[in-house]
């Protein structure tokens, strides 16, 4: 996108900006939920399909990641955009964006551009074609409009799927694989993902006690979502938190406004204006003094209780997605979204590591650790699975 887009034209700081955060403010993202929602289940079906003997041996990213990716494409780009055929390009990308961020050399990311450009081609294909706003998300939709309608000069049709892959990338390389670590890091667990299923089939075996006639099967959606967003589900929740905690790794970075800037219990330290400050909120997460003596290890009922406010009463730092002015505007969507369909393959799918590929050893051992700074952390090897239908 050049650069006179950003830095030359209002629009995008007066008008984009300020739209895009309201449009995912907690009280406008149920529909993107929903939508998530309809669109895993659908999903979930095919993927059922699949399952043609007594399990299916594949890998937790073609069974999962790939799914909760679709999913997500659909409910915010819409159900016709081609997500199956973005799939590659997308971890082709993805996988170059901490060089990207870090200003590698043209000569070093070649590959990744290649697929950045074969993204963005394929929304600006996707703009052009008829009915395209069907299903998709106000966000998009409000976007699209603004910046052909609204801004002076109107962007080009290049320039704006520009702008839509930075959100697509957003969506997908941080809440599909949040997701995916929630599931990893449980089969990893002593009992494997068996705490969890306890609790999605009592609360199942709950509401249908108190509502004999409901359906949740998947062929009523309504009841279905109604279910999953009602629902008590505190360990799951938990272990999404925790998930999140255990697997970022986030750069939070601030420009010195002003000569003589210090920090609140540091005096020691100065700044001067134009200093640029990282934090590293990794190290927050794992800060023993904080998260006690375990802080390194993943805990799922961590954030059940009090197990994230501190002795004094005040609640822990939670930087899985950023703080401050720059935190990420889909937290609320991904923190949510993550859960109900979780709860989802949860009540669809019995999963667990294939003894003949997989040791139940830490899961935290399988982080990438060279994409530190760059979001969720990647995996570092395949994740095999055998998964049945429930």
């Amino acid at each position: 996108m050049p650069r006179s887009i950003v830095y030359d034209n209002d629009y995008m700081l007066e008008t984009m900006f300020p739209m895009h955060h309201r449009l995912l403010a907690p009280s406008n993202v149920p529909p993107m939920v929903d939508a998530l929602v309809k669109h895993a289940a659908d999903i979930l079906k095919e993927s059922s399909s699949r399952i043609t003997g007594n399990q299916l041996s594949t890998t937790l990213e073609e069974f999962a990641h790939k799914a909760v990716f679709k999913a997500i494409s659909a409910s915010i780009f819409g159900p016709r955009f081609p997500a199956e055929k973005a799939y590659d390009p997308f971890l082709v990308f993805d996988d170059y964006v901490p060089f990207f961020a870090a200003g590698a050399p043209a000569l070093f990311v070649q590959k990744g551009v290649r697929a950045r450009n074969q993204l963005i081609s394929m929304f600006e294909e996707y703009l052009g074609t008829p009915g395209w706003e069907d299903g998709t998300a106000e966000i998009i939709t409000a976007l699209v409009d603004g910046a052909r309608n609204e801004c002076q000069p109107p962007y080009t049709d290049r320039d704006l799927a520009t702008a839509i892959n930075s959100d697509f990338w957003a969506a997908n390389g941080n809440m599909s694989w949040g997701f995916f670590w929630c599931i990893n890091l449980m089969l990893h667990e002593p009992r494997g993902l068996v705490p969890l299923y306890e609790e999605v089939d009592a609360a199942r075996d709950a509401w249908l006690k108190a509502r004999p006639s409901a359906d949740l099967s998947g062929n009523n959606l309504t009841e279905l979502g109604e279910f999953l967003s009602n629902a008590s589900l505190p360990l799951i929740t938990s272990t999404v938190s925790e998930s999140l905690r255990v697997s970022s790794s986030s750069f939070s970075i601030r420009t010195v406004v002003e000569d003589g800037v210090t920090i609140n219990g540091y005096p020691q330290y100065e700044f001067s204006k134009g200093d640029v400050l990282i934090c590293q909120t990794r190290s927050v997460h794992l800060d023993q003094e904080i998260y006690g003596s375990d802080a390194a290890t993943f805990k799922p009922e961590r954030f059940l209780d009090s197990g994230s406010v501190t002795e004094g009463g005040s609640r822990k730092p939670f930087l899985a997605f950023g703080g401050g002015v720059s935190q990420c505007e889909g937290r609320h969507f991904a923190a949510k979204g993550c859960k109900l369909v979780l709860a989802l393959f949860l009540l669809n799918f019995d999963i667990k590591l294939d003894p003949a590929h997989e040791a139940a050893s830490s899961g935290s051992a399988l982080f990438d650790m060279t994409r530190i700074g760059s979001g969720i952390l990647h995996p570092t090897k395949p994740t095999h699975i055998l998964t049945q239908t429930l």
